[in-house]
């Protein structure tokens, strides 16, 4: 009759381990197939596909405030880039001047061509015309730019003010 008992004994036992290996075994596999790790990943039969979460990017080109002024016949200029694969790209802020500014942003072909002739400010798709004041409001693609605050005036100096920050958002 004990060498029933034991043999009984050594069966459960041996269930035990079983069980306790199983639950080893699903743990491990669980962990390696990410599960459970907060992490933002999908498991395939053959690879792992992570995803990435767009990021906003904000570009601050002048700051509220900030003040320059522009000699006749100059111009301030502001370069700036937005990268490849960069979309929703926007460019906004306001400005006022103390005499009449032209305002453009330029594509490098288009600054190229203002710099041999000023007056080719005003062919640009965002020209802010020879104002004292204006909102920009522009929506672009990705690639470089110039920001140009243009004195046209012969005798007197043209002083700017920056009302709200001129700032390029896009995301990627």
């Amino acid at each position: 009759m004990s060498g029933a008992n034991k043999g009984t004994k050594k069966i459960n036992g041996g269930w035990i381990a079983t069980i306790i290996v199983a639950i080893l075994i699903i743990a491990g596999i669980s962990y390696l197939l990410g599960i459970n790790r907060g992490t933002q990943q999908y498991q395939t039969s053959s690879s792992t596909i992570y995803t990435t979460i767009p990021q906003i990017h904000r570009l601050t080109l002048l700051s509220s405030g900030q003040v320059f002024s522009i000699n006749p016949g100059y111009y301030e200029i502001v370069n700036f880039s937005v990268p490849q694969g960069a979309y929703s790209i926007n460019i906004t802020g306001s400005y006022t001047s103390q005499g009449k500014v032209e305002v453009a942003i330029l594509t490098p072909a288009q600054y190229g061509a203002f710099t041999q002739n000023p007056s080719s400010i005003t062919s640009s798709q965002y020209y802010y015309g020879d104002t004292q004041g204006a909102t920009i409001n522009a929506v672009l693609t990705a690639g470089q730019y110039s920001l140009v605050f243009y004195d046209p005036g012969i005798f007197t100096q043209d002083t700017v003010t920056v009302i709200n920050p001129i700032v390029v958002e896009y995301t990627n």
